[in-house]
């Protein structure tokens, strides 16, 4: 998923310099949902059927045992819902935000961790996109290694990755394009701020 490019230069976030210009952001690949999914529809369906079993055929004697087990099997069937919604959530909060000057990515969970990345493009030596198997070339994800002098960022579960391989290449090109005018008219160093 890509901002469209009419919001681009308006979006801000956390970590963003006033003179950086967003470009685009984009989540990990649905797929990664996938087995999280898999395993609540499963566990599910399993809790549906013993229930069915417990309940409609009377294999608990007496009715409180009955609410005993229904109220188990109640229990069993909320933390399997709970536990796909934080799955989920994860899922939105884990991003990577591509400005003119540096990528970030942006790595929350519902209640642990919060993380944030940035490496800025002008110092990006390379750039790696692979993509392995049938199921990453037909859905077409993948992962990026952004390699810079003293840092490695690793992108994994990109969707659409050669298109933001693109996007991030051209990118990069243009900030080093300004980082080397920067540079010759402001030869004192001082910390450049792309914004074209």
């Amino acid at each position: 998923m890509v901002i469209p490019v009419r919001t681009r230069g308006t979006t801000e976030f956390q970590g963003k310099y006033p003179e950086e210009q967003f470009q685009f952001y984009f989540r990990q690949h649905w797929i990664r949902l996938f087995m999280p999914f898999a395993r609540m529809i499963l566990i599910t369906a399993i809790i549906a059927t013993m229930g069915y079993f417990l309940v409609e055929l009377s294999f608990a004697s007496g009715t409180g045992s009955r609410h005993i087990v229904i109220i188990m099997i109640l229990l069993i069937f909320a933390i399997v819902q709970l536990e796909f919604l934080i799955h989920f959530y994860n899922h939105c909060l884990y991003m990577v935000v591509v400005t003119d000057r540096r990528i970030h990515r942006i790595k929350k969970t519902l209640f642990i961790t919060d993380d944030q990345q940035s490496i800025d493009l002008w110092v990006i030596q390379d750039i790696v996109k692979s993509q392995h198997g049938i199921i990453q070339n037909t859905l077409r994800f993948g992962s990026l290694r952004v390699e810079a002098q003293e840092s490695l960022l690793r992108l994994h579960f990109i969707p659409q990755v050669g298109k933001k391989y693109e996007e991030l290449m051209h990118l990069r090109e243009k900030a080093r394009h300004w980082y080397i005018q920067h540079q010759s008219a402001h030869p004192s160093g001082s910390a450049p701020h792309p914004t074209t």
